[in-house]
Order: structure tokens, then C-alpha cells, then sequence
């Protein structure tokens, strides 16, 4: 069984104005209370507790408040804009009455149980399970978000972890964000053409706003921005997981750390909102992917990026890729996304030291037709194996 954390965001429904009134005040004083803890120094803010403050808030949200920061995250903080109350576990309960789900927590006016909205379907069995107590709990906190409030619960459930021998290989790009394949067969492209033409939509509106110095609105346009590339990567990582989940295969991916600090490109591609990687949200799609399939009982893998997209899946010769077209001397031609995730899905890795792997590369280099120092990682499998075989 494999643990996984998921917060589930409910919306709180027909609130009357006292009821906004009091979480607004909720937050007002929770903020306030946070700043003046950090005002104090570290050592002498471990030593306080609740008896030691002055607040209107319970002390079941003040002392969450005290253990924020004092956390690891508070520790970074110096000044809090806004931190919405939170209550722990222990202090809140959901309950149902017909098909209405409610939630009871303590407030500055005492505990007060709110209905709340089930947006979506698949929360709801979730729901469930909190009820029949299955899960575990985690906190609460109480959010203002667009023109609403909601209550963000956090609950940790037990997956089961499927066996499985076979991998996807997942190809990140800007031409195609994603490109899935087994390590043979057919695989399902992800383009990245209507990304690129909204990055340029996006920059040429953000460029007009700062010449006008309408910083409000451009800040708004920037969250706008994240929030559709955030559904874009949404959408896609599901698909991925559903390719694995009917191959019923772990997904490898290339390890990407750093990319953007080796990876070369000109000052004209980087102007371009379309073609800068560093408007690039690989990682965003990591970390979807991760959770996704932890939900699935699947793994997601890691491997080394080099030379995934320079050797050819079919006899691993470094060969010759040209935007989307790879030619292997040998006479092999792939499309070169496709190509890069069918060497992704091969990859075995090593359970050896960083020495022997070079050795390993050395080795299979010198027999190769083409010979390159750190070859294809599917040459290098094959010289370990026919080393160990003999």
C-alpha cells in the first residue's frame, strides 16, 4: 500500500453575510497574530503557547497558528500578507445529512458546522471514506478565492501498489509537450502548438500593459496565464496516466534538473514566449504526473536524459536528428519525439557505482560501428549483460 496526500477544495454554500463577515475577521486577526509571533525572536517563539498570547481567535487556531511559525516554512517568513486560519485534525468534523455534506469547526463566535458543495464527482467517494473514517485526516484551512470562500481539506489515503514489469516512456518538448509510447508500438503525441501560440498571445498582452503601467492588471493577466497552463498539464497528465494504466506500465521520464541552466539557445528563441524554455512548465507536468499515479498504484521513474534523443530505439546507434526527424546510419528512421520516448521506455538503468557506469560506457563505445564516449543507453545494458554473462 502506498500513501497518498490530497487536498480536496470545497466550496461553503450560501453564506450569509455574517458568516463571511466572521471568516474575514477569522483571517484579519490570524494574519496579525502570525506577524507579531515573527516579530519575536526564534527561540523564545518555540517556548510560547496559547496562554501566553492575546487573540480573539480559539485556541485551537491559535496554537496552529503558533505551530506555523515555528515550522520549517515559518522559519523563512518575515512578513505575512495574508495566512487563512487552519484547523488542525483533530478540531473538525464532516458530517451528512440527506445528500449534504457539512463541515463543523471552531470559530472566533464558537463552533459553527457550514454546508458545503461537492463540485466535483470524484471527491465524493472521498467524502465517503472520511465519514466511514478510512482515511486519514489532515487540517483544514479556510480560504477566500475568487469572490468565494473555501475550505481546503487535506486527507491521506492507502493505495494499493500495482506489480507491474512493463514502462512508458514520456518525451517532454515545446513541439510536442508530451509524447508517451511503450518501449515498442505506437505511441499518443501531445502538440504544442496551440501552447505556443498563447504564450505569444499572453507576452504581446503583458508587453502592452507594463508600456502602459497598468501593473494590477498585469498581475492579473499573469495568474490568468499560470492558471491555463496549470489545466493544460492537468489534461495531459491524466491522458498519460491512462496510457500507462491500459499498458498497465510505470512511467519513465528524463530527469530534467537543471535543464534550463545546460541547455543552449539563442536570444532570439529565448524573446519568444513560444520557443523560451523558460517559459517551459516541465516540471509542473512532474509533479501531476507523480501524484496521478500514485493514485493509480503506479510508479513514475526517473532516467538520465543524455542521449535519449540521439541514439535510435531500434539498434541504439548514435544517429541524426533534424527537428522532427531522426536518421540512423543503419538505415532506421524514426520520428524523433517518438524515437526519444521508446529510449526513455528501454532504459534499464544501473545498480552500480558511477565508476563502473563509466567503464560501462567506455566499453560499449569502443564496439560500436560509431563509437561515442557515454553511447546509447541501450548499448550500454547489453555490454553489462554479455559481461556478466561471461
Amino acid at each position: 500500500m502506498t500513501k497518498v496526500t490530497r487536498t480536496i477544495k470545497l466550496k461553503f454554500h450560501n453564506l450569509n453575510q455574517v458568516k463571511q463577515q466572521l471568516f474575514v475577521e477569522m483571517t484579519a486577526e490570524n494574519t496579525r497574530l502570525a506577524n507579531e509571533l515573527l516579530a519575536i525572536p526564534y527561540v523564545e517563539r518555540r517556548e510560547i503557547t496559547t496562554a501566553k498570547v492575546v487573540t480573539s481567535l480559539k485556541s485551537a487556531l491559535a496554537n496552529q497558528t503558533i505551530r506555523h511559525t515555528i515550522s520549517a516554512t515559518g522559519r523563512k517568513v518575515k512578513h505575512y500578507k495574508c495566512l487563512p486560519p487552519e484547523i488542525n485534525k483533530q478540531n473538525w468534523k464532516l458530517s451528512k445529512r440527506g445528500n449534504t455534506y457539512s463541515l463543523s469547526f471552531p470559530t472566533m463566535a464558537g463552533e459553527k458546522r457550514v454546508p458545503i458543495v461537492v463540485a466535483s464527482s470524484h471527491w465524493q467517494p472521498v467524502l465517503e471514506q472520511v465519514l466511514e473514517g478510512n482515511v486519514e485526516k489532515g487540517s483544514v484551512k479556510v480560504i477566500y478565492h475568487r469572490k468565494g470562500w473555501y475550505a481546503y481539506m487535506s486527507v491521506t489515503l492507502d493505495v494499493p501498489q500495482m506489480q507491474t514489469q512493463n514502462r512508458v516512456g514520456v518525451d517532454r518538448g515545446q513541439n510536442n509537450i508530451a509524447v508517451v509510447a511503450p518501449a515498442k508500438g505506437f505511441g499518443k503525441f501531445h502538440s504544442g502548438k496551440d501552447v505556443m501560440h498563447r504564450r505569444r498571445y499572453f507576452q504581446k498582452r503583458r508587453q502592452e500593459l507594463q508600456s502602459d503601467k497598468k501593473f494590477r492588471a498585469l498581475k492579473k493577466w499573469n495568474k490568468k496565464e499560470r492558471r491555463w497552463m496549470e489545466a493544460v498539464n492537468h489534461t495531459i497528465s491524466r491522458r498519460i496516466v491512462r496510457f500507462a494504466q491500459f499498458h498497465e506500465a510505470d512511467v519513465a521520464i528524463e530527469d530534467l534538473e537543471g535543464c534550463r541552466d545546460t541547455m543552449k539557445q539563442s536570444q532570439k528563441n529565448r524573446s519568444d514566449a513560444g520557443q523560451s524554455r523558460h517559459s517551459w512548465s516541465f516540471y509542473s507536468l512532474e509533479q501531476k504526473l507523480d501524484y496521478k499515479l500514485a493514485l493509480a498504484g503506479l510508479r513514475l521513474v526517473k532516467v538520465p536524459a543524455p542521449y535519449t534523443s540521439k541514439s535510435c530505439s531500434t539498434c541504439g546507434t548514435i544517429g541524426h536528428r533534424h527537428k522532427h526527424d531522426f536518421n540512423c546510419p543503419h538505415g532506421h528512421y524514426h520520428n524523433a519525439d517518438l524515437n526519444a520516448s521508446h529510449n526513455i521506455a528501454q532504459w534499464e538503468g544501473f545498480s552500480c557505482s558511477l565508476e563502473l557506469y563509466r567503464d560501462a560506457a567506455v566499453m560499449a563505445s569502443s564496439a560500436t560501428e560509431n563509437g561515442l564516449l557515454g553511447t546509447a543507453p541501450n548499448l550500454m545494458n547489453d555490454s553489462l549483460l554479455s559481461g556478466e554473462s561471461n
